[in-house]
């Protein structure tokens, strides 16, 4: 009985023993590293306009309140995409100074930066005086926009758009309407001045976009004038 004591003592001692010899052993691993690589250029093509109301959606005008000017066609790395007319519709001439909402209820300016610089980009604007077809008419007129917002995928900084942009109808004044400073505006840019209820033909006019007659101004008639709309690859506001 004494010996098989002795033993069970010897075979436990040797089970722990071995054990912690195993446990003083490292253990031994190798490192390797490869690379992931990617290369851009600058954007050349058109840009395809966006929906102002919900960027994730091409514009494709189908409702009665999408605007349906064409896409400019501007094509390179820096590109004013869009640019929508805005409709003040049929009024009666008044003997004082009128201020005329929009029927339009999406207009909206698109600019794309694909160059990848950070460099910044500007857009100013001018209109021409307002004709009948042949002559000059309503003398004095200045169209508004307001309350403007910008809106993009991108998740880089937003250009900072000017909230109150005042268009004399003689083209002698252009007008800053949005920029991007140095290290913003990447991609995708929309510059829009929605009107209530964007999205539903309900008569509501768009009091964002102004267009101010002069007393006496007003002529019988149909009046266009045209906003030229213009890019620059240089930072502004």
């Amino acid at each position: 009985m004494k010996f098989t004591k002795i033993a069970l003592v010897s075979v436990i001692g040797m089970t722990s023993l071995v054990g912690a010899t195993h446990s003083t052993f490292a253990e031994v691993s190798t490192v390797g590293n490869s690379k992931a690589a990617i290369t851009f250029l600058a954007g050349s093509g058109p840009v395809t306009p966006v929906d102002p109301t919900n960027p994730t959606k091409p514009l494709v005008p189908s409702g009665p309140t999408d605007p349906t000017d064409p896409p400019t066609g501007n094509a390179g790395s820096l590109t004013l995409d869009y640019v929508s007319s805005v409709e003040f519709g049929a009024n009666e001439i008044s003997n004082k100074t009128e201020v005329y909402s929009a029927k339009s209820k999406k207009p909206f300016i698109q600019v794309t930066d694909r160059r990848g610089t950070g460099e910044g980009w500007s857009i100013v604007a001018k209109s021409s005086k307002f004709t009948n077809g042949t002559v000059d008419t309503l003398p004095g007129a200045i169209i508004s926009f307001k309350n403007g917002t910008t809106v993009s995928l991108s998740t880089g900084g937003s250009p900072v758009i000017n909230k109150t942009i005042s268009l004399n109808t003689d083209g002698s004044i252009a007008s800053t309407v949005v920029a991007a400073s140095a290290g913003t505006g990447f991609g995708t840019w929309v510059t829009r001045w929605l009107g209530p209820t964007p999205e539903e033909n309900d008569g509501a006019l768009n009091d964002n976009v102004t267009l101010t007659i002069p007393a006496g101004s007003a002529t019988v008639g149909n009046h266009e004038a045209t906003i030229t709309w213009t890019l620059t690859d240089a930072p502004g506001l």
